[in-house]
């Protein structure tokens, strides 16, 4: 019989997820993001990140702050997996001024993504009228670069899933951000057994990128939390189980909303392949 630290009831072994383990520098994001904080993802077995975009924590016009945080990564053999556009643009765009700030400043970023090697570009493209002018426009603008534009869910997944089967560019795809999608009651249903896998399975591939975290209370509104807290919610074993129905080949990449404690982060999501496997590493069926 497998050792229950070996693999799980999903069919995750611990190496498998920690070969995919990435984390969000968003921990950072009430800090100048600096050498020393990638140095201390790579000590708790991280090897992979996201980079924020966010002006006063990483600009990555700043040369000399970008020059030390891509070197660092090179020298602690993590990659950047992704790129994490700034938040402020005003992608539901009200007149013809907006839609060119959209378009001119996400070009800028792009261009640093893809000079950077990064494969994938997430930014809250949404799914309306709005991302189909947005997204053709940025994909013809960028044509002849590697990087996958995403489109980040900001509540249920369908829609999402549309946009991205509308535009059928194999340069676009989907990021889920498991704290996001919630149901017509407002529930949240990767926090309930019955529903979680199925309608993470919808996105079938379509899905590009992964945003994990824990919730509480749904009530509360509280998201963005370290992974497997005692008090979190999320039907993990459900959602992992659901990566592997879709052939997910992406990162398990981890995205903290607020900064508070970036220490915590850290350390829970470099534990993660473990305590998961040690959570869901029996023979019962999911």
């Amino acid at each position: 019989m497998t050792n229950n630290l070996e693999k799980s009831a999903s069919g995750w072994t611990v190496g498998e997820i920690h070969a995919r383990l990435g984390i969000s520098t968003a921990i950072y994001q009430r800090l100048r993001l600096s050498a020393q904080h990638i140095a201390k993802i790579r000590q708790a077995g991280i090897s992979r990140i996201e980079l924020l975009l966010k002006p006063d924590s990483f600009d990555y016009r700043n040369l000399f702050q970008a020059k030390e945080v891509l070197e660092e990564c090179q020298k602690q053999g993590v990659k950047i997996v992704s790129v994490h556009a700034f938040l402020g643009l005003p992608y539901r765009f009200k007149n013809e001024a907006e839609r060119k700030l959209v378009i001119t400043k996400s070009l800028s970023m792009l261009r640093f993504a893809e000079e950077s090697s990064v494969p994938n570009y997430v930014a809250h493209f949404g799914c309306g009228e709005h991302t189909k002018v947005i997204v053709p426009e940025l994909l013809n603008r960028t044509d002849g670069y590697s990087i996958k534009l995403t489109t980040e869910n900001m509540g249920a997944l369908p829609p999402y899933v549309a946009i991205v089967e509308e535009i059928g560019s194999d340069r676009f795809g989907l990021t889920v951000d498991i704290g996001h999608p919630k149901d017509k009651d407002g529930a949240n249903p990767l926090v309930m057994k019955e529903k979680a896998r199925q309608t993470l399975a919808q996105c079938g591939n379509r899905l590009s990128h992964l945003h994990l975290h824990e919730t509480f209370n749904l009530a509360q509104k509280r998201d963005h939390r370290p992974p497997l807290h005692k008090d979190g919610i999320i039907q993990w074993g459900e959602v992992f189980a659901a990566l592997k129905d879709v052939d997910y080949k992406g990162e398990l990449l981890f995205e903290d909303g607020r900064g508070e404690n970036p220490e915590e982060w850290v350390r829970m999501t470099g534990e993660f392949p473990q305590e998961f496997v040690r959570r869901y590493g029996n023979n019962e069926s999911l």
